[in-house]
């Protein structure tokens, strides 16, 4: 059995790093650009420790200093005490909920493929990439590592089955991250925010007000939104319980998909109202624009 799970998770694996491989660089470029250079940090206490000469390919023409660059006749750039890795740190919910699938992939596999964009982007970028899966706790939790073997090993995390399931509690793994993750980091969460359990609100403005930033991945399929109309009596099941509803959709569709609006727009709000980032993406649309759009904001 373990031998089966291990020869569908490589294919799985290869399949995934295609997916990838297609939305990456993009991401990558952003990371580099805006990231290392301190654009989203808070902070503004960085003193100066000295000069070294100019890289090219490496450094921002922006910090040269031009006075002491005259001096010596050479190009020289600023270094300062604050700057060092950047800690990317990507909290991926694994509920029942996330198993949901009416159009080409289900959330956890489109999540899979952002999850997987995010860590690649991040070694690549010479950033550390730190990685836990969360339902009603954390299941898995990494320590951030700046090796192209971290990715790999995400990689095995995201495509176990075994990893997958159960309730969710967003609330409880955001207070397990808050003393876990370092100051200097970025915090991706990817969520379908369905289901998050109660408390989460206060736990996101705690950990918002530790780290750099912090941003809020909603994955959203269709149906969790519209109902299509037409479709007459229907069965739902709850993700989290036993409980089966038959419905007339017809005669709910206006009701469910207003609280299906309010319940993202509370979601939103929350992390808008924290300060924070936020961008809801359905599975059948592109993800990379939406994200860099929000990566780019430098508002906090």
């Amino acid at each position: 059995m373990e031998k089966k799970l291990e020869e569908v998770g490589t294919r799985y694996i290869d399949k995934l790093v295609e997916e990838i491989d297609a939305n990456v660089r993009e991401i990558i470029d952003t990371f580099r650009l805006i990231l290392k250079y301190q654009i989203l940090f808070r902070g503004s206490g960085i003193e100066f420790a000295g000069l070294r000469e100019y890289v090219p390919e490496q450094d921002d023409a922006t910090k040269i200093d031009w006075k002491a660059s005259l001096r010596a006749k050479k190009l020289y750039v600023k270094q300062f005490e604050d700057e060092r890795d950047l800690d990317v740190y990507i909290l991926l919910d694994v509920s029942n909920s996330m198993l949901l699938g009416t159009q080409e992939k289900l959330k956890s596999e489109y999540a899979a493929v952002v999850a997987g964009t995010l860590a690649y982007a991040a070694v690549e970028s010479g950033d550390n990439v730190g990685f836990a899966m969360f339902n009603d706790d954390i299941i898995i939790a990494l320590d951030p590592v700046g090796d192209i073997s971290q990715y790999y090993k995400i990689l095995r995390l995201i495509v176990d089955p075994r990893n997958y399931g159960g309730n969710c509690d967003l609330g409880k793994s955001l207070s397990y991250l808050i003393n876990m993750v370092a100051d200097r980091t970025i915090l991706f969460i990817i969520s379908d925010f369905i289901g998050i359990g109660d408390g989460w609100e206060d736990a996101l403005k705690m950990i918002g007000g530790k780290l750099d930033r912090v941003l809020g991945i909603m994955i959203r399929d269709i149906r969790d939104t519209f109902m299509p109309p037409g479709m007459g009596c229907m069965r739902f099941s709850d993700p989290f319980s036993d409980n089966v509803l038959s419905v007339n959709t017809d005669k709910i569709r206006e009701k469910f998909e207003k609280l299906a609006k309010e319940q993202e727009t509370k979601i939103e709000s929350e992390f808008r109202n924290s300060g924070l980032g936020f961008v809801k993406i359905y599975t059948t649309k592109p993800f990379v624009k939406p994200l860099i759009s929000q990566l780019e904001l430098t508002e906090i």
